[in-house]
């Protein structure tokens, strides 16, 4: 982490005015010399928080919370240290000097610049171009106001396949944008924009910067592919960011909660309905990393995806992430398989509704297990059974009895045959976990393949897998290399999916051709010991790959650069291959200066 100098703490602490700073925050009054308000950091109605210019402190007599300017951030943005400085040195226009052994990563610094100004590119086209006009009539369809739509930032990306690489082109070299996640770069190593026709959605991070966008159809438009996120780069990772956190979060301190939908159309329509506090984890199955994130805001959560089955079993994989990271837990299903975006567009009552229509996580899980079930037919109820020792196995023993009993109730069997039945079930599956633990260590490979292909085979079927390890290798699909055709081939048909299937195998099969069904075969594991530490080792490995592919297309083009007397193309892509490998290095020790094991 770059150390800022005392010099620049001092300028940020005499510039940054603590009434000005609060204010901006906190509704304040005068009381004598100094100012009061409600505090910010815990529920009250008389106000007890003070700030003083004079002393340059906040000082809440309440909870106890007091500091300067810096902390006053640190504490109401949930920033660490030295962000808190940067967000302040940001606001007041400060530069950050660093000691003399430290640097900033400018690599980040330009990043975030190159997103700002691809998003000043994007509103424009939206706002102000004819070729933009269609986008946003389609958003006024929807519901949107402009008043939204400018509040939310949403643009428009030109069908052109370099409009914004050659708005760009006088303050970043191609790389900068592919390292971005703006542009792409073909098999002939030529670079086009990553996101052409498509609503442009910014995602900013917890500390207000735009990071990477989500690019949505619109219309017509009959690309498969409905929405194209920014892959991952060294600021945006789509499994530990959560869209609209930065503007909820005032909202989510007030209400004391935080409203957890599915997508961004969802999120922009809760706040036109008052629900400012909504957030969503962007179309994808929520992350462990994601909940913790919302554990630093608040203790309480309430799920409102998708009424229909498919939203329901989302809600029921969020439960078990939320619960792990130690929140309160409600849900809440909209009727008549309506998502939130359309329950809001056809009733005005969805604050309401959202109040008073939620259930806790046991009951919502009990009631999800035991619907729709015949429970006169004994296999339905078997069924039912099992999925009640799943879930409630990992639930306090008092929450496990009052379902149980509540189960062998509606049922007609015994509680204690029921009770036996789990207990059972639990030393059979850990038995099975013992056996299947021994058989992975004794047959993890069967056959000896060289140790890249190794590496291709792992991510395949991790892909396979589990819709967690997917995200993690699709948020990386661009940056890695696929030496084995038959591989790529199979990877970028699952990519092409829209929801991931329950049995993505079977799914596979049936829309592959035979040879490539001979290749699944060839290369699909029956046991194999899936851990992250291991994909993302094979995932290093397979980026490492494509940085060298680069440099293969460096030297070539250097090589016809020279021939065409062109040294200043030579000399420039030369200087990229060493930044090229300075990167793999970096990549090759890893975050703890180790190689990898592949």
């Amino acid at each position: 982490m770059a150390m800022i100098s005392q010099k620049t703490i001092d300028l940020i602490k005499d510039t940054a005015d603590i009434v000005d700073v609060v204010g901006e925050f906190v509704a304040l009054q005068a009381a004598g010399k100094n100012m009061k308000g409600l505090c910010p950091f815990h529920s009250e109605k008389t106000p007890s928080f003070f700030v003083s210019k004079e002393r340059q402190i906040f000082n809440c007599f309440g909870c106890g919370k007091k500091g300067d300017s810096i902390k006053f951030i640190e504490e109401y943005k949930h920033l660490s240290y030295v962000d808190s400085i940067r967000y302040l040195a940001e606001r007041y226009h400060i530069d950050i000097e660093e000691d003399h052994n430290t640097q900033l990563k400018r690599t980040d610094v330009n990043l975030y610049k190159a997103n700002d100004l691809a998003l000043q590119f994007f509103t424009l086209n939206l706002l102000n171009i004819e070729s933009g006009r269609s986008a946003l009539d389609y958003l006024l369809d929807r519901g949107l106001n402009i008043q939204t739509i400018e509040e939310f930032e949403l643009g428009f990306a030109p069908n052109k396949n370099n409009a914004l690489l050659t708005h760009l082109s006088n303050d970043f070299q191609p790389l900068d944008l592919m390292n971005a996640g703006l542009v792409n770069r073909n098999s002939d190593g030529n670079f086009y924009d990553l996101f052409r026709d498509r609503i442009m959605f910014p995602i900013r991070d917890e500390q207000n910067r735009v990071i990477g966008f989500s690019g949505r159809i619109f219309g017509q438009n009959e690309n498969p592919a409905k929405y194209v996120n920014t892959p991952y780069t060294e600021i945006f990772s789509k499994g530990l960011t959560l869209y609209n956190l930065y503007h909820a979060a005032p909202h989510i301190r007030t209400k004391e909660r935080v409203v957890l939908m599915e997508g961004y159309m969802d999120v922009i329509k809760a706040h036109m309905a008052n629900v400012k506090e909504a957030i969503c984890s962007m179309g994808t199955q929520l992350t462990l990393d994601q909940a913790m994130v919302i554990k630093k805001y608040t203790d309480n959560v309430v799920v409102c995806y998708d009424g229909d089955k498919a939203g329901r079993e989302a809600s029921y994989k969020a439960i078990k992430l939320l619960e792990r990271a130690k929140l309160n837990v409600h849900i809440v299903s909209l009727p008549d398989n309506m998502d939130p975006d359309e329950y809001i567009s056809k009733h005005k009552d969805f604050e309401d509704y959202l109040n008073n229509n939620q259930l806790d996580q046991y009951e919502f899980v009990y009631q999800m297990i035991v619907e729709q079930k015949d429970f006169s037919r004994p296999i339905e109820i078997e069924q039912a059974k099992d999925k009640l020792f799943d879930f409630f196995s990992k639930t306090s023993g008092m929450i496990r009895e009052i379902y149980l009993k509540r189960f062998a109730s509606e049922t007609n069997t015994n509680y204690q045959t029921l009770l036996g039945d789990y207990q059972q079930n639990r030393l059979d599956e850990k038995k099975f976990s013992d056996y299947q633990a021994k058989l992975v260590r004794t047959q993890k490979h069967d056959i000896v393949y060289p140790r890249y292909e190794i590496a291709e085979i792992a991510v395949l079927n991790y892909y396979l897998k589990d819709i967690r390890y997917r995200d993690l290798i699709e948020s990386k699909l661009r940056m890695m290399h696929f030496q084995n055709p038959g591989i790529r081939s199979l990877i970028y048909t699952m990519n092409a999916w829209g929801k991931y299937p329950e049995d993505p195998v079977i799914v596979l099969r049936s829309k592959i051709s035979a040879k490539e069904v001979e290749t699944l075969d060839k290369y699909l594991y029956q046991t194999y010991d899936y851990n992250q530490e291991d994909l993302e080792s094979c995932i290093l490995m397979l980026q490492i790959a494509n940085l060298r592919e680069d440099i293969k297309v460096n030297e070539i083009n250097a090589k016809r650069a020279l021939a065409d007397n062109n040294p200043k193309e030579y000399l420039r892509l030369m200087d990229e291959n060493r930044l090229i490998q300075g990167t793999i290095m970096k990549l090759e020790r890893g975050n703890n200066g180790q190689k990898t094991n592949h």
